[in-house]
């Protein structure tokens, strides 16, 4: 049969539409999930000290993956293991300080059940997602949220849509709550996605990822260039000289300092840090967004970007910090 005389025998927008409502009303129940009992799961992540590990077999193995993931991205240290693994040796992977979390639909997995004795062992707190209370999973949880979805959009109400939709749901919504409670800033966020193209956004400003005044060296443009020699940061490579009105006026490279010494016999003491120092500065402001730091960076091929408030330090921006 012909492409065309396919999509001409056939309506699949309306057909996709009709699944969709019904994936829709089928969720629409996960709204009670957001109870007690995740309450409970939330402060059992907040209060773990090691990591969260998530476990399923099947489409619901696929979704811890996920889930594990975006815990990962979002502030909550998790890894996955499949069941199959764990029974061979990877259990050793987990300690009675981290969290492990279930998901089966019916509760009753054999892969995962298998591995009840040695969670016991454990001392584990184990946080499952199971279709409803009274499985075998549930029973043996410290925490157990329950989908409440009875029925699957597949023709047959067998294949995994509904079901794991939902616990994919769950998932998320743990991860982002826990996200907002810990305070998980834009900083970190792009700290953990450094191949992204998440720092080329506007919505990212030079404020979020810049090292603050209070960890730069700083001196007077009347210090010597033994102090220099004294206060220059090793890893950005940089002094930044201020007048006594604290208005940035220049700075001081390890190279400056190399290269000067190489040409001239002096006393370090005695020669004041004006004598090198670079007034031609390329700065930033504050406020700017990221991608034009990058751009500057860039193009002036520079490690370091002082970032200047009214003539005023407030920061700056190492090339490192920003994985160009």
């Amino acid at each position: 049969m012909s492409c065309n005389k396919l999509l001409t025998s056939y309506d699949f927008i309306s057909i996709g539409k009709f699944i969709l409502k019904k994936e829709i009303d089928y969720l629409k129940k996960i709204n009670k999930c957001i109870d007690i009992n995740f309450y409970n799961a939330c402060k059992l992540i907040l209060h773990c000290k090691g990591k969260v590990i998530t476990m399923g077999v099947g489409k619901s193995g696929h979704i811890a993956k996920k889930i594990a993931a975006t815990f990962s991205s979002t502030g909550t240290p998790s890894f996955f293991i499949h069941p199959n693994d764990a029974g061979h040796g990877d259990l050793g992977m987990i300690s009675n300080n981290d969290v492990i979390m279930i998901l089966s639909n019916s509760g009753e997995s054999r892969e995962l059940l298998v591995l009840i004795p040695a969670l016991k062992y454990l001392k584990v707190n184990i946080i499952s997602i199971t279709r409803n209370i009274g499985n075998t999973i549930s029973k043996i949880s410290k925490v157990n949220i329950y989908t409440n979805i009875e029925q699957e959009i597949c023709i047959f109400g067998l294949a995994p849509t509904t079901s794991t939709t939902a616990m994919l749901i769950i998932g998320d919504t743990l991860a982002i709550t826990l996200s907002k409670v810990k305070k998980f800033t834009l900083n970190k966020f792009i700290l953990s996605h450094p191949e992204g193209t998440i720092k080329n956004t506007n919505l990212i400003k030079v404020s979020d990822v810049m090292r603050n005044i209070k960890d730069l060296p700083v001196i007077y443009h009347d210090s010597s260039l033994y102090e220099v020699t004294q206060k220059i940061n090793n890893f950005l490579g940089i002094v930044i000289i201020c007048n006594q009105d604290n208005d940035v006026v220049g700075i001081v490279t390890n190279k400056d300092i190399k290269n000067f010494l190489l040409k001239n016999t002096i006393n370090l003491k005695q020669t004041k840090v004006s004598l090198i120092m670079k007034t031609n500065l390329i700065s930033i402001k504050s406020n700017q967004p990221l991608i034009n730091a990058i751009n500057l960076i860039k193009l002036n091929r520079i490690k370091n970007l002082i970032v200047i408030d009214n003539c005023k330090l407030i920061g700056i921006i190492n090339i490192y910090d920003i994985f160009i």
